[in-house]
Parts: structure tokens; sequence; C-alpha cells
């Protein structure tokens, strides 16, 4: 075995606060397919992305988080960083390794574990029964084909049931947000064709469209779950989500909160979960 091929970055970027269970299933996933993580992720590793609007600021915190990435490939043979998000993925491919130096290369999580697959499909042994239409977007696809791999990996978790469904313009929610109208249809159409084809669970594949989609789980007695959870079900591992819990009211980790900021958590978090849910009943295609 090519021990440095094995070690690896996982780079899950600046949502440990509202994702803290994706990310940990995410490495687990990795780990049990037989991959050497190092996590790395929060302001030290920031891709810039959310700094755009101050250039040479954006411009130094990319160059740091290549140095660290850099760093560990020398010093640790991780020479691959492998993402979760795909903002980060797109920011370091398009922006931050052609204006660096790097030593390593890029890969979404999809991406490994579709090179293992033969490792992970013997571990996927408990019956996970749940009709699935699955969350598209079209934008990713210029760098990862996503929803293939997602679609791919899914498919051997025992009597999971893959549904057809619409795909969506921009790489995942939160790009469709700046145009009037543009959310809110996805989202409809989304769930529109989940209840019309019978399916109980809606499956994301990305952190912001879950965020999105989870003031609606339950309603129309459909589920959301995200494809990590579905895999670790499939793997008979709990997969809790606090995310959803504290969007339908639930009380949120006071105690990781103060670990972490709390002043990032008000203005970050408390305010997605201040927000009233969509309304109870829409039509296909409709937006309110």
């Amino acid at each position: 075995m090519d021990v440095a091929a094995d070690r690896i970055t996982f780079w899950f970027g600046c949502n440990m606060l509202r994702h803290a269970e994706m990310i940990r299933l995410s490495i687990l996933l990795l780990e049990q397919v037989g991959y050497d993580v190092n996590a790395a992720g929060g302001p030290a590793h920031c891709c810039g992305t959310a700094h755009d609007h101050h250039p040479h600021a954006a411009s130094n915190m990319a160059g740091r988080t290549v140095g660290r990435f850099n760093e560990a490939a020398e010093k640790e043979g991780r020479r691959t960083v492998v993402t979760w998000c795909p903002s980060c993925h797109m920011h370091m491919s398009d922006i931050m390794a052609p204006g660096n130096a790097t030593e390593f290369d890029i890969a979404h999580i999809t991406e490994l574990l579709a090179d293992r697959v033969e490792t992970l499909a013997p571990l996927l042994r408990f019956p996970v029964k749940r009709r699935v239409l699955l969350h598209r977007h079209l934008g990713f696809a210029t760098h990862v084909p996503v929803n293939d791999r997602v679609a791919s990996l899914l498919a051997y978790v025992p009597e999971l049931k893959l549904i057809e469904g619409p795909a969506h313009p921009g790489h995942m929610c939160s790009a469709l947000a700046p145009v009037p109208g543009a959310l809110a249809l996805a989202l409809n159409e989304t769930w529109s064709a989940a209840v019309a084809q019978g399916a109980d669970t809606v499956c994301t594949i990305f952190h912001p469209c879950h965020r999105e989609l989870a003031a609606w789980d339950g309603r129309d007695g459909v589920k959301v779950r995200n494809w990590v959870q579905l895999i670790a079900e499939g793997m008979g591992i709990e997969a809790s989500d606090a995310y959803v819990g504290w969007r339908k009211g639930g009380a949120p980790d006071i105690a990781a909160i103060e670990r972490a900021d709390p002043a990032k958590y008000q203005s970050l978090v408390e305010s997605e979960l201040r927000r009233p849910a969509p309304p109870p009943k829409v039509a296909s295609g409709a937006i309110e």
C-alpha cells in the first residue's frame, strides 16, 4: 500500500458550528475506507471567499491556508487536500492554487469514497428503507460530477430507493439567494417532486441546501437527510442532526457555542434559526 496516498488533509471549511455532526461523519467514512485523516478548517484555514469585499485580506488568508497545506504535504506526506464544501473546492481550484505555489492535489470527498467503493460497499450491511429524492444543483459539475458520485454511492445502501428529481442552477442553494424568487422556486420544485413521487426523504448534497430545507423536515411525511447521514445509516452508525432540531425549535449546544465563539453563533447561526419557516402549502412552481 502506498502510505503517502492514504494520508490526506480533510478541509471542512467554516461550518463546524452548524454541521459538526456531518463533518465528523465525513471523517469517519474516510477513515472506514482506509484513509489517514487530518482535519483542518475554521478561521485558520479560511479560503478567503467570505472576505472578497477586502481583496488584500482575502488574498492573504488564501495564501496562508495554501502555505499550511503545503507544510502538511511536505512534513507529513499529506499530498491530497479533500474538500467538503463546493465553494472551498472551487475557490482553491480556480483562485488559490493558480495564485500560489502548491505541493498538493485537491479532490472532493465523493471522489475518494468512489475510489474506495470496493471497501465501502461491504460495510453497508444495514437496510435503509427509504424512498429518496436527491436535491441536486448543476453548477459544481464543472469541477466534480458530484450528483452522479452521490447517487452511485447511495445505490450501495441496502433497500434505499433513489427517485429522479429536478436539478437546479448554481453550485448550491446559497448561490441562488441573491436572485429574487430563485431559491424559493428551487426548494418548492424539490419538495413538490418528492411529494408527487411518494418520496419519504429529501437528501441534500451540500450544507447550505441542508440548512434551507431543514425547516421543511417532517412536512408531508418527508424527512430531510444529508447523503453522509444515509451512508452512515447503511453502516449501522447513528447519524443525528442537531441543526434540523435547532431549526425546529430545539435548544442548541450551549457548551459547544461557548467553546467556539458566542459572537459568531449570534451573527451567523442565530439569525438563520429565527427565520420563519416556509408556508405550509405551496403550489408546485409557485413562489410566495
